[in-house]
């Protein structure tokens, strides 16, 4: 019972922080440039994180459905912290048709992870075709934007 309490204790500042921390917009506003700056980094960083997760082809149906989860997250965080950038309102418009276009890659990456779960080989391809098919859309929607890292590549980005 102590032990319970005291990681009770432990737990309740952080909790209280993290809530504090998500108050208010958490919207960063950014010029032009910064917004390139600083989703390129995201990306960049995303891109990273897809190439460490497929270095290698997955053994079977539940190490790809392991390893379409571990994407989906990184794509989830990615799209966060793009999300906390607020451009100029001449921008916004474009970049919210981007991270639009990001959340469905993000989508045909869930029906690929319930696909492998299923273990229904099929429908995994399908997704995967999804979300490459989809990639010039998202390399238009981020070039337009002047980015270079995001959407250069099929992945979620």
């Amino acid at each position: 019972m102590l032990r319970a309490r005291s990681v009770l204790i432990a737990v309740a500042p952080i909790a209280i922080a993290a809530t504090a921390a998500g108050c208010g917009s958490g919207n960063e506003e950014v010029s032009p440039t910064e917004l390139v700056q600083k989703a390129d980094a995201i990306c960049r960083e995303e891109q990273a994180k897809f190439d460490q997760i497929q270095a290698h082809a997955p053994a079977n149906a539940s190490v790809a459905a392991d390893r379409t989860a571990e994407l989906i997250h990184v794509s989830e965080a990615a799209s966060s912290d793009l999300g906390d950038l607020e451009p100029p309102e001449d921008l916004a418009d474009g970049y919210e048709t981007y991270l639009e276009a990001r959340d469905r890659a993000v989508d045909q990456m869930k029906r690929g992870r319930d696909a492998a779960e299923k273990r229904d080989s099929a429908g995994y391809a399908a997704a995967q075709t999804a979300v490459a098919k989809a990639a010039e859309e998202r390399r238009r929607l981020a070039a337009a934007l002047d980015l270079r890292i995001c959407g250069a590549s099929a992945r979620a980005g």
